[in-house]
């Protein structure tokens, strides 16, 4: 019996012994294999290859998408007007090109007659404390253009599309408008927003810009509105952008994106970069921001009204300039163009009593 339990006992140190072993080895093999990962890999560029899909669309996304002449060409004709219109990436075809025509309609809206109201802070602070001196500035500024059109949505012809290889559609189309016409039965409600906060404390900044789009399309045949919501933030260097489409949510997703077109467009000799707008996020993002931020200058030079207020005391100065402005404003563009991967927005504004 003792040389069974003697038996038993050895046979159990030896099979715990084993497992230690065995325990030891595994962790000695996820040290290797982290090592390797995390160190030696990145001290040589000995890294995995990427993802093929993935490579595959980098590779894809470093071929422009040519873009066709028709987009920079929206003019008028007689009663007929021509407008553009951009969905966002990242959709089916048929969705895509649903989205650009409601857009497009939208624009007209907008470029026919907005009701455009605009606020600018200019707001400046100083304290001494000591030796020392705190200042800080910020300034602020918000745009609110609306429009309110009815229509007749069958008068409305698209007159040609386009599908980019960023699943985006581009449509252009045709509006025939009469003001007074008892057919204008189905009505458009537009909202463009933008907001501009620059603060400076010392030494310190923090830039914030909004943009927001929003418009309900109410066709008389249907009893359900059509909506569609478009909002991009700026935080310093990081952005954010929603969107969303009828009951869709519209993701964006990161890529290269990139075109060209065949128009044989020059950059200005003394080119103006605050009309200048990238297409790395792509079309509509860089022409509904472009838009905006037309407007929103264009408000300022337009007729405002200049408030100001300021007190001073011996340790502290403060003082705020506050212009206000509201208008019914007609839109045009004075040019529209493309190079180096941006759009050149320059619009032009009348007031319209």
């Amino acid at each position: 019996m003792k040389c069974l339990t003697i038996t038993i006992l050895a046979f159990l140190a030896i099979n715990t012994t084993l497992f230690a072993q065995e325990n030891t080895s595994k962790l000695i093999d996820e040290d290797k294999k982290k090592f390797e990962e995390n160190v030696f890999n990145e001290e040589f560029d000995e890294k995995e290859d990427v993802d093929s899909v993935e490579l595959e669309r980098k590779l894809f996304d470093k071929i422009p998408d040519k873009l066709p002449d028709w987009v920079f060409t929206p003019h008028i004709i007689t009663d007929k007007i021509q407008i553009v219109g951009f969905s966002d990436p990242n959709m089916g075809k048929e969705l895509a090109i649903k989205q650009a025509i409601l857009r497009a309609k939208a624009m007209y809206a907008l470029l026919s007659i907005s009701n455009v109201s605009n606020i600018t802070d200019d707001y400046t602070n100083l304290k001494e404390s000591g030796k020392y001196s705190l200042y800080s500035t910020k300034f602020q500024d918000f745009s609110l253009s609306k429009a309110h059109l009815a229509y007749n949505n069958s008068a409305i012809l698209v007159k040609d599309t386009f599908y980019t290889k960023y699943n985006e559609g581009i449509v252009l189309i045709e509006i025939e408008y009469q003001e007074n016409d008892s057919l204008n039965t189905d009505t458009l409600k537009v909202k463009g927003e933008h907001l501009q906060v620059y603060i400076e404390r010392n030494f310190q900044k923090e830039r914030v810009e909004f943009f927001n789009f929003s418009v309900e399309d109410n066709l008389s045949e249907d009893s359900i509105d059509l909506s569609s919501n478009y909002n991009y933030k700026i935080v310093n260097r990081n952005y954010d952008i929603n969107s969303n489409y009828k009951d869709s949510i519209i993701l964006f997703e990161e890529r290269t994106y990139n075109y060209r077109t065949d128009l044989e467009f020059v950059k200005d000799s003394l080119p103006n970069e605050s009309n200048e707008y990238g297409l790395n996020k792509g079309l509509w993002n860089a022409y509904i921001t472009g838009y905006l931020s037309n407007v929103t200058t264009l408000s300022k030079q337009l007729a405002s009204q200049i408030k100001n207020s300021n007190d001073f005391y011996t340790i502290k100065s403060e003082g705020l300039i506050r212009t206000v402005a509201r208008n019914n404003v007609s839109f045009g563009f004075n040019d529209f163009k493309m190079y180096e991967n941006q759009f050149y927005i320059d619009l032009k504004g009348k007031i319209v009593y």
